[in-house]
């Protein structure tokens, strides 16, 4: 009996002391794994953080694309509007003169009478007059002259050809003859019109009578030079507020 209980008392011991060993054994694989379960813990959190901030600078990528678009289509919207200002503001400059221009064309020279006044004869009947520069001028602005300058005087809108004492001038400048009026436009048209006898009649005449000079010439090329005189507005003035 006694025999008995010791053998129990020792199979418990054993059986304590096994308990005991395993408990030693698992103890420190538990303690290990309590840094790395908490290791895996902040990279999951660290991942997490990194995805939505992922997240959140595509829709801000997104975002600025969107607005770049935006701005590149309104950018282009601007440019074309300018280009089409452009383009018109450069209309409106060469229908003032304001630009140089060649083109084909013909080249019309008036000039005084090389012949002696006769005895009783009028000093005028042998000289240009500034109607007879109208008269050319307005000729081939009739014809289809696009543009047209006297000794290097473009014509404008504003332009005025008169005559003070025995000088003529153009845009107020003081002209010298012999006067080489230029035209650029169809040159066939422009030469057919001019040597009509139907028109000019009066200068024709002047220069068979006289001695004056009307010569015509035509070209494939004729070279006008920008108006370079101002512009007088008299009757106008600057809106304010828009009225």
């Amino acid at each position: 009996m006694n025999t008995f209980r010791r053998s129990k008392a020792l199979l418990a011991a054993f059986v304590l002391l096994g308990f005991l060993l395993a408990a030693q054994v698992q103890s420190p694989r538990q303690m290990a794994a309590v840094p790395k379960e908490a290791s895996r813990e902040r990279v999951a959190g660290t991942i997490a953080r990194l995805e939505e901030e992922q997240r959140s600078l595509k829709e801000t990528i997104g975002r600025l694309r969107e607005e770049l678009a935006a701005q590149q289509k309104l950018g282009l919207a601007r440019s074309e509007s300018l280009r089409e200002i452009s383009s018109e503001l450069e209309k409106q400059r060469l229908a003032a003169g304001l630009l140089p221009l060649k083109g084909q064309g013909v080249t019309v020279t008036l000039d005084d009478s090389s012949k002696a006044v006769g005895a009783g004869g009028d000093p005028a009947s042998y000289l240009i007059h500034d109607y007879e520069l109208r008269d050319v001028i307005n000729l081939l602005w009739a014809s289809g002259a696009e543009a047209v300058a006297v000794n290097d005087e473009r014509l404008a809108s504003g332009t005025s050809i008169y005559c003070v004492g025995s000088t003529i001038l153009v845009n107020n400048t003081r002209l010298s003859p012999p006067y080489e009026i230029r035209a650029i436009g169809d040159a066939v048209a422009l030469e057919d019109r001019l040597r009509n006898p139907a028109n000019l009649a009066k200068l024709k005449s002047r220069a068979r009578l006289y001695g004056i000079q009307f010569r015509v010439t035509s070209s494939k090329e004729v070279t006008l030079p920008a108006y370079n005189s101002g512009f007088s507005l008299r009757y106008s003035s600057p809106a304010k507020d828009g009225r």
